[in-house]
């Protein structure tokens, strides 16, 4: 059985000690009043680093304090059943030592009923004696040949006295031997009760010391206990400088991009700009230098012709509008699955009754004629091999090839006009 008052159960309780020191002084540099000195870097990102490798150092003290709180809970259930297993034995050791007592009190009473039978045989051989003293043993003898018999009878009477006189003897000597063999079991248990006795004193002994580094080992555990809340306090306070920083990162982030878009923004307006200015500048040039065919009438203002329908320019321009987009198909004849120049000018007029040629250049002749300074809204431009329809501000919407589709970016000025009709 172990002996817990010993080098091995100092040096255990100084190994814990140091431990505790240690960790205690550990975790104390973690303390509020340290963390808001200890944090020093000047941006978020710093910040939140040195915060989140506090936060590994503390865990790694963490895995630690569990580490002894996992030793402190195995010595204690070793101590435990040491306590266990020494109870038992101190419980068989007082009915041990109660049985011991129970043997002394019968040898006691043995010895004294030995030495009072021994005392009363004495006493009654005494008297034997004595009465045959008083009686004159010589008369008693000369009694006895002369009141004999015979020789047998004398020799009867002579044994009879003498074996008298050898039980009284023989009686004597038990007595005395029997007294003798209980002193010495006596002696015996007195032996065995101080051994007994001593023995329960160092189990004793023992029973205070485990008590005491039980005592101690429940301190640590206390002491470990309150160190583990600490660090996960510490840990709180610093995953919650982490969280901060990270807000604060991110806000800095989504203002970097914000401005960064704000500049790409500004940059593309001015681009934009610059462009539409150079755009109009263009427009300008070539609504003042049109490039004309040679039908004089383009550029005959006298060529103006009235809207005779009853469809406004304006609504066949929002209707055509809405097919922006969709693909174009050579000799097609749908506005949403696809349609080349001339079947998407002649499906638009078709859609409000009037009945157009399927073939570009036919439109030179079909309609009124209209001077490039008179076009509006509606008017068919015809182009070399190609055919549109104007929407007004100087562009056109048309099915313009394979890879662009139907659009309406381009201006009526994109390539030579041969003939620019009125048929609303």
């Amino acid at each position: 059985m172990r002996r817990f008052g010993g080098k091995l159960f100092q040096a255990k309780k100084y190994i814990k000690a140091i431990g505790i020191l240690f960790v205690a002084f550990f975790i104390a540099q973690f303390s509020k009043g340290d963390i808001d000195e200890k944090i020093y870097a000047d941006t978020a990102e710093g910040i939140r680093d040195e915060a989140e490798e506090d936060i590994e150092k503390l865990k790694d003290q963490i895995e630690n304090i569990e580490e002894f709180q996992a030793s402190i809970a195995k010595d204690l259930e070793s101590a435990a059943k040491e306590m266990d297993g020494l109870m038992a034995v101190q419980s068989e050791l007082n009915d041990t030592i109660t049985q011991k007592q129970e043997e002394i009190e019968e040898a006691n009473t043995a010895l004294l009923e030995a030495l009072t039978r021994e005392s009363e045989t004495y006493e009654s051989m005494k008297l034997r004696i004595q009465y045959m003293y008083e009686n004159n043993m010589a008369n008693s003898i000369t009694t006895i040949l002369l009141e004999a018999n015979s020789i047998a009878d004398v020799l009867s009477q002579v044994e009879y006295v003498n074996s008298i006189y050898e039980a009284d003897r023989r009686l004597m000597e038990e007595y005395k031997q029997a007294a003798v063999d209980v002193e010495t079991k006596q002696t015996q248990l007195a032996t065995d009760m101080e051994e007994l006795l001593a023995l329960q004193e160092e189990y004793e002994l023992r029973q205070a010391n485990l008590e005491v580094y039980i005592d101690g080992l429940g301190a640590d555990a206390d002491a470990y206990a309150s160190q583990l809340s600490d660090a996960k306090e510490q840990i709180d306070k610093y995953e919650a400088i982490v969280a901060e920083q990270e807000r604060i990162i991110a806000e800095q982030k989504a203002a970097e991009e914000a401005a960064r878009l704000r500049a790409e923004r500004e940059a593309a307006e001015r681009e934009q700009k610059k462009n539409e200015q150079k755009e109009d500048e263009q427009k300008g040039d070539e609504q003042n230098n049109p490039d004309l065919g040679s039908s004089g009438y383009l550029s005959d203002s006298s060529y103006n012709p009235e809207f005779t329908s009853d469809v406004t320019g304006e609504e066949l321009v929002d209707y055509a509008l809405q097919f922006v987009g969709n693909p174009y198909v050579w000799g097609g004849n749908s506005l949403t699955e696809g349609c080349d120049c001339s079947g998407f000018v002649k499906l638009v007029y078709g859609h409000f009754g009037f009945d157009t040629p399927r073939y570009s250049q036919s439109f030179k002749t079909y309609g009124k004629p209209v001077a490039f300074e008179n076009i509006q809204a509606g008017d068919i431009v015809v182009y070399p091999g190609h055919v549109a329809i104007y929407i007004g501000n100087g562009y056109i919407v048309e099915a313009q090839s394979t890879k662009r589709g139907i659009t309406c970016n381009r201006l009526v000025t994109c390539s030579t006009i041969t003939a620019i009709r009125r048929i609303l």
